[in-house]
């Protein structure tokens, strides 16, 4: 049996995107168990689907090729940080959709808040990859690299606040 899920948590749905575990309720006329979570690149909306539904399996006849097995696998941070992959999810190559996030941020306010989100699983790749969409020539450790990062999107941020204001 899977553990439930506990606030904080982080899921990969099948069809790729990544949700973030806000808590578990109780529906208050049925008592059923119902999973609040939202999306982890977005703060518009949260979502409520009955715990059993959260845990099954993917519906084989609707999604017939689709190798995951379980409509959201847990993702940690010993999970594949170049794919994006939980360990009984697809092999196929992806971009992590956390780096993906952050890439398709359309402010330099909501890059700050992606980065934030995937910071501490970022390995050297991921670094690069944000340098480079950010055109910085970064060095060091991993520490000092991600720290780089974060002034440049400060500062860029301070930037981009004061010129809307001068508008």
């Amino acid at each position: 049996m899977r553990d439930l899920p506990r606030p904080g948590q982080v899921y990969r749905h099948f069809k790729g995107n990544i949700y973030r575990i806000i808590t578990l309720a109780s529906h208050s006329e049925t008592g059923e168990m119902l999973v609040i979570y939202k999306r982890d690149d977005t703060e518009e909306k949260s979502y409520a689907r009955p715990l059993d539904m959260f845990m099954s399996e993917v519906d084989r006849k609707k999604y017939p090729n689709v190798r995951e097995k379980y409509r959201f696998t847990l993702w940690q941070e010993g999970d594949d940080p170049d794919t994006g992959a939980c360990p009984d999810s697809s092999s196929e190559m992806l971009l992590n959709p956390l780096l993906e996030a952050f890439l398709d941020a359309g402010t330099i306010s909501e890059k700050v808040d992606r980065f934030y989100d995937m910071k501490k699983i970022a390995d050297d790749e991921m670094l690069s990859a944000v340098a480079a969409s950010l055109d910085l020539d970064i060095s060091g450790t991993r520490d000092e690299k991600a720290e780089e990062i974060l002034r440049a999107l400060r500062a860029k941020e301070k930037y981009e606040s004061n010129r809307l204001r001068g508008q």
